[in-house]
């Protein structure tokens, strides 16, 4: 038993459960979003403008909760931190019984606050224990887990929901992410406590190179980001096949993972800007695409095309943080550039789409923004390949 619960609080434990806790929010609750708060009687301009806010949030808090878990808290778990795990699954057991559109939207901004602890906190653990144990560090491995859980449990949704309908899967959604927590909930064993791990770099602000690469990944998201939410509130407005609306997202998800592991072992700088440059173009044809007003099984096959973008762009963007960070333990800071910078996009290209396609409909929505998708490969052209190179010393001190 004490050998179990030694397994269940090791590093991997941790990551695992991790993983799975934001794959079953990823797979069942957000593709729901929009159609709860459509429900609620919020038009499409309103429920782009409570998700573009959500991402908002987020933004403000990711870089210091991420600070804070992988400098303080990536190898401690106290009451503080239990505290803010455990307001996912207390939320999630609200929100099927929630009627009011007020109440509603704060649920929805809290869920989306509720859920970000995870992914840092997995990342935080990875990381450390690769230095510990001397490894090399595989953000491949952590993120190519994440999208496998996301694809696998959007998968397993669409078939639960379809099977049990909505309220009652939601209704016992929290009891499972609660027990799928277990590991996080858990102190960490003594061996795993960390030592003589050297101190984190300080935070710096971009330079100039950087922030037009970032401006590249700012552009893809803009567009991208608000697709995939009012792609399924489209499936649930004009088509008879609303059970079909988590298959969309996993799809998509599949195919990134075997994307993504497919050019992982072929990625060099040069072609992972080439890399880019296709996920652009796979992203404005799927917009062309969708400009055609597609069947439910058009809008699935078309999900395809999200996946092989999204892919590509992990990849890449995985590249340019290894290759910048270099030798000098930067990673997670780069992690952070990119991840504020894709939530900033998604939030703004949210709010952006959402006012869009209540004026004039999604797939004339998709036309008209199609012309968008040359900004991210201008500023990658833009930054060069010296936006690649590893940074230099005077870029990351140390402090004392």
């Amino acid at each position: 038993m004490l050998k179990r619960l030694s397994t269940l609080s090791s590093p991997m434990g941790f990551v695992l459960s991790a993983l799975f806790v934001n794959g079953i929010a990823g797979g069942f609750v957000w593709p729901y979003f929009p159609i709860f708060l459509s429900g609620a009687g919020l038009s499409k301009s309103q429920v782009g403008l409570v998700l573009g806010v959500s991402n908002i949030l987020v933004f403000l808090v990711r870089l210091p909760l991420g600070r804070w878990l992988d400098h303080s808290h990536g190898h401690r778990f106290d009451l503080p931190l239990t505290a803010i795990l455990l307001a996912f699954p207390a939320l999630l057991f609200v929100l099927p019984h929630t009627r009011s559109p007020a109440a509603l939207i704060l649920l929805v901004l809290a869920l989306g606050l509720a859920r970000l602890p995870f992914l840092p906190l997995g990342l935080a653990r990875l990381k450390r224990q690769s230095d510990l144990e001397k490894k090399q560090f595989s953000p491949l491995l952590f993120v190519g887990a994440h999208h496998f859980f996301l694809g696998i449990l959007g998968l397993l949704a669409g078939a639960i929901i379809v099977s049990f309908g909505t309220g009652k899967t939601f209704a016992v959604l929290w009891l499972v992410v609660l027990l799928s927590m277990t590991p996080l909930l858990l102190p960490a064993s003594p061996e795993n406590k960390e030592d003589n791990l050297p101190p984190a770099p300080p935070r710096l602000l971009p330079n100039t190179e950087e922030i037009l690469i970032l401006l590249s990944f700012f552009f893809f998201h803009l567009v991208n980001a608000p697709l995939l939410p009012f792609t399924e509130l489209y499936m649930k407005t004009h088509t008879h096949h609303a059970g079909w609306i988590p298959w969309i997202a996993a799809i998509a998800e599949v195919v990134m993972v075997i994307t993504a592991f497919s050019v992982s072992r072929l990625t060099s700088v040069a072609s992972a800007r080439i890399a880019l440059v296709i996920a652009s173009g796979a992203l404005a044809l799927r917009m062309a695409l969708y400009g055609f007003s597609p069947s439910a099984a058009g809008i699935l096959g078309i999900s395809v095309l999200d996946g092989v973008s999204s892919g590509l762009f992990w990849m890449a963007s995985l590249k340019w943080m290894a290759e910048r960070s270099g030798k000098s333990n930067t990673f997670n800071q780069m992690s952070g550039y990119v991840d504020l910078t894709v939530m900033t996009a998604g939030a703004l290209g949210t709010i952006l789409f959402g006012w869009v396609d209540g004026r004039i409909g999604f797939a004339t929505s998709s036309m008209e923004l199609l012309g968008l998708n040359i900004l991210a490969p201008a500023f990658l052209l833009l930054a060069g390949k010296r936006s690649w190179a590893p940074r230099r010393k005077k870029d990351t001190p140390v402090s004392s």
